[in-house]
């Protein structure tokens, strides 16, 4: 792999890539003004109900920033990689996701406030509405396909791969097609009556292709996706630990999204959404904030290697929370049974006693899981741990220090490998 492009700003940057960061900050700068657009709408149309802009009411409202802040971290990772790496497009990529969702945030607020607010208030608020519900597929495509594909030197792992990229820029185009060309594309939206100023209505039956082309956009994500492991088994040392930084991202984000959905699935039921789940669709969003973070450091090499111990402590104590969380729901729900079933009612006994003993077991079924995860992915350490364990053991017994000297030698051999140990023992003061 190439290494990264030195930073040139003084009077020896060339002229291209001077150009380059320019117009990398006016990209930046224009998704800066998209998103204030959309926060001010938002403000302004809060009081809506079922308002699509970033947040309806008080809560809503600061959800809906702290999303506009994480996906600005797209824009905000993509320029600076941009301007230190105007060759990279990696960063380019991430502006284009940031503008997307800028674009996309930045004409709902338009349209609520245009259309349903004040209706006729605003030039083209129609074309806004338009807007909402079909500029979501550049910013999926660009972050399903090409930033998995050309992550992180912004080279295609081979020549073979292109023709998914061909097939995922053609997939993303016919969404966004489909969708400001059809006429009725604003039925079920909350824009409903205000038809679509750009639809035609000749283009019925090609519409009604197009609109498959998500089935197609959602595979060329699933071999994208493919595309980084091949990578990873064929890249060095410095381009595997870059893979593992965008890897770990998505893993986190991914493991939040699916502890969110089957605790969605096995509760159900109806009525107002509890604080905890809240809580958890909040931390999926605040997650994907992760992403362009951990790219950003994979890309420059900002502490590259401490990947490693990152995902060691996210293994740990992602798997450590799983484990207490069932076992703290299942303990509730077994003692409220063994009381509703004697006693026909249920009180704070259960919760009690599940806290009391979720609080015991976090110690020791952290030290098991914390071997179990590094028995299956860290042998190295795992090794090393067992022949410190047992040098401790016999270092008990020995007495004569050549037996000693010897074993410590061959466990130095073993834990660090290096390419030469020598021991030196410091002579007592006696025979100084």
């Amino acid at each position: 792999m190439e290494d990264a492009e030195p930073i040139m700003n003084g009077p020896n940057a060339s002229p291209s890539s001077a150009v380059r960061r320019r117009l990398a900050w006016a990209v930046f700068a224009v998704t800066a003004v998209m998103w204030a657009v959309a926060i001010v709408t938002a403000w302004l149309t809060r009081d809506l109900q079922s308002s699509e802009s970033l947040g309806s009411g008080g809560a809503d409202l600061v959800v809906g920033i702290a999303t506009a802040v994480v996906l600005l971290a797209f824009p905000v990772a993509g320029v600076v990689i941009a301007t230190r790496q105007p060759a990279n497009p990696i960063g380019w990529i991430l502006l284009a996701i940031g503008a997307g969702w800028g674009a996309l945030a930045g004409a709902t607020g338009y349209a609520d406030y245009g259309i349903r607010l004040h209706p006729g208030s605003l030039p083209a608020a129609d074309i806004a509405a338009v807007l909402t519900v079909s500029v979501w597929a550049p910013p999926v495509g660009l972050t399903g396909t090409f930033l998995l594909l050309l992550f992180p030197d912004g080279r295609l792992p081979g020549k073979r791969w292109r023709w998914i990229a061909y097939v995922g820029a053609a997939a993303t185009t016919a969404c966004t097609a489909a969708s400001l060309l059809d006429p009725d594309v604003l039925k079920d939206s909350p824009y409903a009556p205000t038809p679509n100023p750009i639809g035609v209505d000749a283009l019925g039956g090609v519409i009604a292709v197009l609109d498959y082309a998500v089935l197609v956009l959602a595979l060329t994500m699933v071999a994208s996706a493919a595309s980084l492991v091949v990578r990873f088994r064929r890249a060095g040392m410095v381009e595997r630990e870059q893979v593992k930084w965008l890897a770990a991202a998505a893993g986190v984000s991914a493991w939040i999204y699916l502890v969110d959905l089957c605790i969605s699935v096995v509760a159900g039921g109806a009525g107002p959404e509890p604080v905890w789940r809240v809580l958890l669709d909040d931390a999926f969003v605040l997650s994907v904030g992760l992403i362009p973070v951990a790219i950003g450091i994979a890309v420059l090499r900002y502490r590259l290697y401490e990947i490693d111990v990152i995902i060691r402590r996210t293994l740990v104590y992602a798997a450590l929370v799983s484990v207490l969380a069932l076992l703290y729901f299942a303990i509730v729900y077994g003692i409220q049974a063994a009381v509703r079933s004697l006693s026909g009612q249920s009180g704070t006994l259960a919760v009690t006693v599940a806290t009391l003993l979720v609080a015991a077991a976090f110690q020791p079924l952290r030290g098991r899981i914390q071997r179990a995860v590094d028995h299956r992915f860290y042998r190295g350490r795992y090794d090393a741990a067992r022949t410190l364990e047992s040098f401790s053991g016999r270092l008990r017994e020995q007495v004569e220090i050549e037996t000693v000297s010897g074993e410590v030698l061959e466990v130095v051999r073993q834990t660090l490998q290096p390419a030469h140990a020598t021991l030196w023992i410091r002579p007592a003061e006696s025979e100084r």
